[in-house]
């Protein structure tokens, strides 16, 4: 009797710390591609570091007090990411759901259009980048040939961060366009004839019915985009290197320019963590925001 208790009391904690055993290469993932990093980049941003990397002495918060009274690359960087954002966000958003509306026939259960919608999604960052250099060419660019203009996108500064932004656009479109569609697809066939015996119209469904419905898909949306919109590196990389000037230097790239060219890695790891902070008090408020202006079914 002894024996089988202990056997059961065995087994029972085996059973217990077996899930530990499937989650263990999901931790030791995270701990080396998200944690240490984290902690690492802490630690640095308290830290005198040099140019190798490696920490010299305790800085305390010097990293962080030179960051906040840095109105020359710091805030300057801060207030364009925000103009950034709000050129792009509201965009990507627009034209996934005017795709999803435009590809939505509940009628025909496969469409050409979608394919061509999503194709987007195939491309990577960098030749997207390289593709739009090309277009927006300002001597044999296919947009100056198309609309009859000779716009300098590179070399203007209020231009170059225009062609950045539809960039990201045209980049995102697919994404978004498949999150749209499919929050589309989930509004039930019943309130479009309601709407239509009621003799609404296109416009008055749109703002009564499809956007109501589809709000969690928008605030998804809202979040991702608005995310992915402030972490923009590789196109402003590829594409203007931060010019002309500093009119595309977001704040992505400033970090990477303070680290990487700079070899400031303390100050770049302080704008990291305020970085950060940044994006996670937007997405404190959108969530606020969320309780309110977002419907389930």
């Amino acid at each position: 009797m002894l024996g089988t208790a202990k056997k059961k009391k065995k087994k029972g904690f085996l059973q217990k710390i077996e899930p530990f055993f499937y989650l263990a290469p999901l931790f030791f993932i995270f701990s080396v591609f998200l944690y240490f990093p984290m902690v690492r980049t802490i630690v640095m941003s308290l830290s005198i570091v040099n140019s190798m990397g490696v920490i010299v002495s305790f800085a305390g918060l010097e990293n962080y007090i030179e960051l906040l009274t840095d109105t020359v690359t710091f805030w300057p960087s801060v207030l364009l990411t925000f103009r950034f954002v709000l050129m792009v966000v509201p965009a990507q958003i627009a034209v996934g759901v005017f795709l999803g509306l435009l590809a939505e026939n509940r009628l025909k259960k496969s469409s050409p259009l979608r394919v061509i919608y999503a194709l987007p999604m195939a491309v990577s960052s960098a030749c997207a980048s390289v593709i739009m250099v090309f277009l927006f060419n300002p001597a044999t660019g296919l947009i100056n040939y198309i609309f009859k203009i000779q716009f300098n996108w590179s070399g203007n500064g209020s231009l170059a961060l225009i062609m950045i932004a539809i960039t990201t656009v045209w980049l995102t479109m697919g994404t978004n366009f498949i999150y749209a569609y499919s929050g589309l697809q989930g509004i039930p066939s019943e309130l479009y004839e309601s709407a239509s015996i009621e003799g609404a119209n296109f416009f008055q469904t749109l703002w009564h019915i499809i956007l109501p419905s589809i709000s969690p898909t928008l605030f998804f949306l809202l979040i991702t985009n608005t995310i992915g919109a402030f972490q923009t590196f590789t196109l402003v990389n590829v594409m203007t290197a931060g010019g002309p000037g500093t009119s595309t230097r977001v704040l992505a790239y400033t970090i990477y320019r303070e680290a990487f060219i700079n070899t400031r890695w303390g100050y770049a790891c302080a704008q990291s963590m305020v970085f950060m902070l940044i994006l996670l008090t937007i997405s404190l408020i959108q969530f606020r925001i969320e309780r309110k202006g977002v419907h389930y079914q």
